[in-house]
């Protein structure tokens, strides 16, 4: 195999990445819009994306492994590809818990949507930004803004507690009111779901300075 041929699989493997990463948003975006408009047909479409995202995760596997196993690449050029193999499995996750958000919003699609928790979709906002930025910064070895990724998750876990007491006072004062109750219970798990997704988001910008480094860190 020529370089020229390794470094044209290399751009598709980064190309791959940048498009699971914006479908990972895709979902996050489409699973929230449809808790914000408790819209039942664009909560199925986050399944559509998904699937998409598991298909690029099999295609990202293919490549991973074809270079591996044919161009034998060293140093740098082999912990971009055995890094990549590892982020995507956290970016499959996220697309997972995106969807896992819409069968919520499915269950809940009769029930008066919680205003009191204005914090989920700047939760959704911010954890989008995460994993937008994670896949930057991989395909572009940037060690600062892996970082910055990594520091941001610290904001979504303070608004994911925000939202734990806000929806734990709701449950005590309609503690008598099954459905409202029971609503606050599955705000409680969709705001977990984007803390998650976040978690992941970290996870892949750790992938970030193992490929630069040679190290693994937990920055989270």
């Amino acid at each position: 195999m020529t370089r020229k041929l390794f470094d044209e699989q290399l751009a598709q493997l980064k190309e791959l990445l940048i498009k699971m990463g914006e479908l990972n948003c895709e979902a996050i975006a489409d699973a929230v819009g449809a808790l914000e408009k408790q819209d039942v047909d664009l909560a199925g479409k986050t399944k559509a994306v998904e699937r998409q995202v598991d298909e690029k995760e099999q295609q990202i596997e293919r490549l991973c492994l074809k270079i591996i196993l044919k161009q034998q690449p060293v140093a740098s050029d082999l912990l971009f590809v055995t890094s990549a193999m590892k982020m995507i499995t956290d970016m499959e996750r996220i697309a997972d818990q995106a969807v896992d958000i819409s069968d919520l919003v499915v269950k809940m699609s009769k029930l008066p949507y919680a205003d009191a928790v204005k914090e989920i979709p700047d939760m959704a906002d911010r954890v989008q930004e995460m994993v937008k930025n994670a896949a930057k910064s991989f395909v572009e070895r940037d060690g600062e803004l892996a970082k910055a990724v990594c520091r941001a998750d610290d904001a979504v876990d303070d608004l994911f507690d925000l939202v734990k007491k806000k929806l734990t006072t709701i449950v005590h004062k309609d503690i008598d009111e099954d459905d409202n109750g029971e609503q606050a219970l599955d705000m409680l798990m969709i705001a977990k779901y984007l803390e998650k997704i976040g978690d992941h988001a970290s996870n892949i910008a750790e992938w970030v300075l193992f490929m630069l480094t040679g190290e693994h860190k937990k920055l989270n």
